[in-house]
């Protein structure tokens, strides 16, 4: 079964059982004057997606590794690569994906995965960033051309989001290689490329890194000390949000001004604005982070059913919730939309009934939930805040 990839705690060997699939209709519970409906289903789950303008149409990755598009009117499978990305663990599928900065000319697409494997026994595959050629409206499954990848100790906690950050570089999340606790201490670790965000430069055929070392030498670790980064964002003026999901405790959103100045988040010193309890001390208060560690701006727990975050993606102020960086809870259900006036706040905009698993837009900026089942869901907004 295709699940939910990074955003449970299912560690390696920790008891955890994945819940049951549910159906949903997705009744909006909030004060907004919004509704749900339903915008394309029957994906077994929907995990990311993008608009490519030049070709008008809507993209949306299944975690099968099928990708299908949508112009509005027509719809159709782009390309199948169920038979490249592996599907052992409910954590490894496609996982992300990106058009070229130069896509009009060079028509490719950067894709992240895990890599296909046997299922026979408990190695994992590697994590693999990879691009392909679009032709034809179709991919060239053919062209499928690996160009890094990340040796994974555990199947889970794979993170893979891709994101352009404009002029041919792109970030690339990995998560922290998986188990209970961070078990090989790869959080802490420079020089491990697992709990990270990587930072690379795209020229069409080859990627290479951007960062240095102290020393000289060249790296792609961009940020460090992230547990599970499941979706990040870059908003207008240049800063960097995070949904990186927790272990037992605590989800958080980390921010940080220029995305593009190295941070460290904490993992596995810490989880949320606190000291990391290997044995799950949900009671421990919050602390001043050490030093060189960046704490993240706002936290929730497991209470009342959270268990799980699920990123988003920079909202602007023409949005019809306002400015600010939109969340949600995979078990809940709940959405959030993180904002910063006098001071930092998440502001509950509706409970959806959704096992949410992404956000993402539409072809004319609609606001899109990917639920587990399969459906693709369209927020619609009847009255904009004009707050």
């Amino acid at each position: 079964m295709f699940s939910l990839t990074g955003c449970l705690q299912s560690d390696e060997g920790s008891g955890f059982s994945w819940p049951e699939k549910k159906d949903s209709n997705c009744e909006l519970v909030s004060s907004l004057n919004s509704s749900c409906v339903i915008y394309m289903e029957d994906f077994k789950t929907p995990i990311v997606s993008v608009v490519n303008s030049i070709e008008n149409a809507l993209w949306i990755a299944d975690l099968n590794g099928e990708i299908r598009s949508w112009d509005g009117t027509d719809e159709y499978l782009l390309g199948n690569l169920s038979s490249k990305v592996s599907a052992c663990h409910p954590e490894q599928g496609l996982l992300g994906m990106a058009l070229s900065d130069n896509y009009e000319n060079d028509k490719k697409l950067l894709l992240s995965f895990v890599e296909y494997q046997n299922c026979d026994g408990q190695s994992a595959s590697p994590l693999v960033l990879a691009d392909v050629s679009v032709e034809n409206g179709s991919l060239n499954i053919s062209t499928l051309r690996v160009l890094h990848e990340i040796v994974q100790p555990y199947r889970n906690h794979n993170a893979g989001h891709l994101l352009s950050a404009g002029n041919g570089y792109y970030l690339w999340g990995v998560g922290d290689g998986g188990g209970s606790n961070d078990p090989d201490n790869n959080g802490q670790n420079e020089s491990s490329p697992l709990s990270s965000i990587h930072y690379f430069k795209y020229d069409g055929t080859s990627i290479s890194p951007v960062m240095f070392n102290s020393d000289g030498s060249s790296t792609y670790i961009l940020h460090k000390g992230l547990r599970n980064p499941w979706k990040f964002d870059i908003d207008e003026n240049g800063g960097l949000w995070i949904a990186d999901v927790g272990q037992n405790c605590f989800e958080e959103v980390n921010y940080i001004q220029s995305w593009n100045t190295s941070s460290n988040f904490g993992w596995s010193l810490r989880e949320g604005s606190h000291s990391f309890s290997p044995n799950s001390d949900c009671s421990l208060s919050s602390s001043a982070s050490p030093k060189g560690i960046t704490d993240p701006v706002i936290e929730y727990d497991h209470v009342e059913g959270n268990c799980s975050i699920t990123g988003g993606f920079w909202m602007n102020d023409s949005s019809p919730v306002g400015e600010g960086y939109l969340y949600g809870d995979f078990c809940t259900g709940s959405v959030w939309i993180v904002q910063n006036k006098d001071n930092w706040t998440a502001n509950f905009l509706f409970d959806t009934d959704l096992q949410i698993v992404g956000f993402g837009k539409g072809l004319n900026d609609e606001l899109l939930i990917f639920h587990w089942s399969g459906s693709v869901f369209e927020v619609v907004f009847e009255e904009v805040n004009s707050e």
